[in-house]
């Protein structure tokens, strides 16, 4: 095989049939390493949206223990969401693509990864809040939170 391709080396008659085969021979080669490469990267893909759906469970179950048994409750500007409980304020905003907690306004605890917009209504009753994200994937998610107020 060595001596092959010193041959081919040294053969300054241009393209030759043994020039294409070779050619033919690493592309096949290289077409079956696509053959092993593309199964592997479709499973990582949906391994990487169940890692998403875990994350968007974990965000609303967060969210959902903050709204419990709160004082007030209020929409500030760029999707600010402001919290009142137990004589303590929480904010949930997004800087870049991170949804963050804020405990009394220090700290950043990332609540939610790879979000592109998020947006928070409360309903007139001020009873319901609805979450509405767009992931940077183009994944839209929307979800409808129960408000629990203090008894005083």
């Amino acid at each position: 095989m060595y001596s092959a391709i010193k041959r081919l080396i040294k053969n300054h008659s241009g393209y030759t049939l043994a020039d294409a085969l070779l050619q033919l021979l690493v592309l096949m080669l290289f077409s079956q390493l696509f053959m092993f490469f593309y199964p592997w990267y479709e499973e990582s893909n949906k391994t990487f949206h169940q890692r998403q759906e875990i994350e968007w469970e974990l965000f609303t179950y967060d969210l959902q223990s903050y709204l419990l048994d709160i004082k007030t409750i209020g929409l500030g500007a760029n999707a600010n969401l402001h919290i009142g409980r137990d004589n303590r304020s929480f904010s949930i905003n997004r800087s870049s693509a991170v949804v963050r907690l804020q405990k009394e306004g220090q700290g950043n605890e990332p609540m939610l990864m790879n979000v592109y917009e998020i947006q928070f209504f409360i309903d007139a009753n001020r009873t319901t809040l609805t979450t509405k994200v767009l992931f940077t994937n183009g994944l839209r998610k929307e979800k409808d939170f129960v408000i629990t107020y203090v008894k005083e």
